[in-house]
């Protein structure tokens, strides 16, 4: 569901173009920047998440829950909001949403819930197919910190059962 883009094609292909050096032969890589479409995607996904958050944050019956899902809503609003401005700060650009719709995720359920959070996670640790690991440290380190409040979050729904 979410890191599948409306294309639906593997973008490992495209990233990387290999060149000879012309004196000396050596192979260099040249990583291109993450196009306008793939920065869409991610903040379309990132919206979408905060959304489901915050609704079931609003829809649960359990304190805990409602505490919990308040905390993580936090964490990634801020976080996502950081991501966001060091990816468009890179090549000092603005995004152009190429999808004009967000999904309303309305979880049904505690386990539906956690199904589309595991979902997510899975999206943010195939994130490296969108970014070059030396280039783009920076997003990677904030993208870690997501994935550390996700996975916090799901160690805090343990406690409700």
């Amino acid at each position: 569901m979410f890191y599948k883009n409306k294309s639906n094609k593997k973008k490992t292909s495209h990233k990387r173009k290999t060149l000879k050096r012309q004196s000396g032969g050596r192979k260099m890589n040249h990583v291109k920047n993450t196009n306008n479409r793939d920065k869409s995607h991610i903040v379309k996904v990132f919206l979408e998440v905060l959304n489901m958050v915050k609704l079931y944050h609003w829809k649960t019956h359990s304190f805990a829950q409602h505490k919990a899902t308040d905390e993580l809503y936090g964490r990634l609003n801020e976080n996502i909001d950081k991501f966001v401005e060091i990816l468009l700060g890179k090549d000092e650009s603005r995004i152009k949403m190429l999808e004009k719709r967000i999904d309303l995720i309305d979880a049904k359920n505690l386990k539906d819930f956690k199904s589309r959070i595991y979902e997510y996670r899975t999206f943010l640790t195939d994130m490296n197919m969108y970014f070059d690991t030396k280039r783009d440290t920076d997003l990677l380190n904030v993208r870690d910190e997501i994935l550390g409040d996700i996975n916090q979050f799901l160690y805090l729904l343990t406690f409700d059962k």
